[in-house]
């Protein structure tokens, strides 16, 4: 007697999921096989066919950029790692600069209280800007704003003593910097507490500066003696110079109500509104202050240039939209901008980038500079009040293009300026890097550059600046999107990392370089507590914190009231 059926039977019993799963098996087969085979090869192919759009799917959603199926994305690398990334909640990121801040303020209260600029590496100070205590006047609104109230006072105390009337002994004070800074930082930090003490002070630094509009065409010097009460003659101005000083002389005349600030800054727009220009909206940055007409140098968004463009947009948006003569000037500029200095990479056509032009207008440079990274925050904004959307657009693209700059270096940090190349694979000669404008042919490109998108230019280090972080909080606050506090908390991360000192946090470098403590360079601008973490911390703060649309902030991140009649 066979001893198959028994063994069959007890395996039944035991395992019948087995025997069910052969069962089913078998009937499958034996389906399969009666299809012809046509059949098979069509079904074969659906079946790989759906395979391949899972896995192309799995994979898309693991490494493509761009995201094809969802729309624009940017995945953000792990870059910055110190084992210590535990905030996760916009609540533990504000804590967390505002940390940084009361850090660099304590550094500074230290070593350098009064002083113009701590010296972050050797705790020493220097009075660069003429003795005014800049790095503390630039910072209270910031120290206002984090509710460093203390702080705040700590401040104030100092500067109502000030005489600003006086600077160090043969010291000319630059018009533009301390309109921005001082001038600025006085008013805001006005507004904020109602010391009527800070507005005669502010007062006093509006006066002072004042003479340098004492000029045949009513183009202003760049400098002034404040200790002869004269302005230091000069044959021309840079246009950022001239033409960044008029929201605060116009806060200025709105606040106590002396209409000679604001008349003798809007002087300066209607000569630029009026004067020849290469191109409809685009100004060299050098202007002839005898005649008032524009005579040579770059047509940038970058040094020299940059703020000029932006003051046109929030010139307007201060007077509630009243003034049609700026909207009009900054719209002309940002068409002309768009056909003339947008670009983009040829290797990473994601990235976008605004190059400079030649005075004529005619030979384009592929340099993007850092301070450049304003513009896509600017861009955002006035897409919202002029309705414009497809400046938004560029202005995601652009702001893809600065963070990259961070991301794909080694420390997090970026540099001062990167370099592409054009549609003809030219690009700026290394050897030759003080003319902007030597284009030459590059030849084969590095495997770097073309992983980057672009290749790096002489100077690779990184001051602190706050354009990028800029663009990310007005970026977050008009879309939304919390990709952009993801990269401001990476690019905060990597301050922690490799700036921060025992006293405060200091300019570094080469961001190519790991070698943290032969790269600190000892330095550190009253625009990093003024803007860069001042940004930083807004980005993480409810949108209606110092909202967009009931303050204008000036070019050092000074935040305005709009005007109020």
């Amino acid at each position: 007697m066979s001893l198959e059926p028994t063994l069959r039977s007890e395996l039944s019993d035991e395992r019948p999921l087995l025997n069910g799963e052969r069962s089913l098996k078998s009937r499958i087969k034996a389906k399969w096989y009666r299809l012809d085979r046509v059949s098979r090869v069509v079904f074969s192919l659906f079946a790989l066919t759906i395979s391949g759009i899972i896995v192309a799917r799995v994979m898309i959603e693991i490494f493509d950029p761009l995201d094809l199926w969802n729309g624009p994305r940017v995945t953000i690398p792990p870059r910055v790692d110190d084992g210590n990334d535990t905030a996760h909640t916009d609540k533990e990121r504000r804590t967390a600069v505002r940390s940084a801040m009361r850090h660099a303020w304590e550094g500074y209260h230290q070593h350098a209280f009064g002083h113009d600029e701590l010296l972050p590496v050797s705790n020493k100070s220097n009075d660069k800007w003429g003795g005014w205590g800049v790095t503390l006047i630039d910072a209270l609104d910031t120290l206002y704003i984090m509710e460093l109230y203390d702080e705040f006072d700590q401040g104030v105390t100092h500067a109502v003593n000030v005489d600003f009337a006086k600077a160090k002994k043969g010291y000319t004070t630059p018009f533009f910097e301390m309109i921005i800074r001082s001038l600025a930082g006085l008013l805001t930090a006005y507004e904020m507490s109602l010391d009527r003490r800070l507005l005669d002070k502010a007062e006093q630094v509006g006066n002072v500066l004042l003479p340098a509009f004492n000029t045949s065409s009513g183009i202003p010097y760049p400098r002034v003696d404040v200790n002869t009460g004269q302005a230091v003659p000069a044959s021309r101005v840079c246009l950022a110079e001239a033409g960044t000083v008029q929201l605060e002389y116009w806060k200025l005349s709105e606040l106590t109500g002396n209409p000679v600030y604001h008349n003798a800054a809007q002087r300066v727009v209607d000569i630029l509104d009026e004067t020849e220009k290469p191109y409809p909206g685009l100004y060299p940055i050098w202007i002839d202050i005898e005649s008032g007409n524009l005579t040579s140098g770059q047509i940038t968004f970058g040094g020299q240039g940059d703020s000029w463009y932006e003051y046109m947009l929030k010139q307007y948006i201060f007077s509630h939209k009243k003034n049609d003569q700026y909207r009009r000037m900054y719209v002309e500029s940002i068409d002309s901008m768009k056909e003339k200095m947008v670009k983009r990479s040829v290797f990473d056509p994601q990235m976008y980038y605004v190059g400079d032009l030649d005075s004529a207008a005619k030979r384009f440079s592929p340099k993007f500079q850092h301070l450049t990274c304003f513009v896509p925050g600017m861009l955002a904004l006035g897409s919202k009040v002029l309705d414009r959307p497809d400046d938004l657009e560029l202005a995601k693209n652009l702001t893809y293009t600065c963070f990259q700059m961070y991301n794909q270096t080694v420390t997090g940090l970026g540099p001062e300026y990167v370099l592409f190349r054009d549609d003809q694979d030219k690009g700026l000669t290394k050897t030759n890097h003080d003319d902007d404008f030597a284009v030459v042919s590059l030849g084969k490109a590095p495997d770097l550059e073309k992983a980057d998108g672009y290749y790096l230019g002489y100077d690779k280090s990184y001051i602190l600046r706050p354009e990028t972080v800029e663009s990310l909080m007005i970026l977050y606050r008009i879309t939304g999107d919390k990709v952009y506090k993801e990269w401001g908390w990476q690019i905060f991360l990597a301050l922690e990392k490799w700036t921060k000192t025992n006293s405060a946090y200091s300019a570094y470098r080469d961001v190519t370089s790991t070698k943290r403590s032969s790269m600190l360079m000892d330095s550190m601008e009253s625009f990093f507590l003024a803007e860069t973490l001042k940004y930083l911390y807004l980005l993480f703060s409810p949108a209606d914190y110092y909202s967009l649309d009931e303050y204008v902030f000036n070019t050092e991140a000074h935040p305005f009231k709009l005007l109020r009649h």
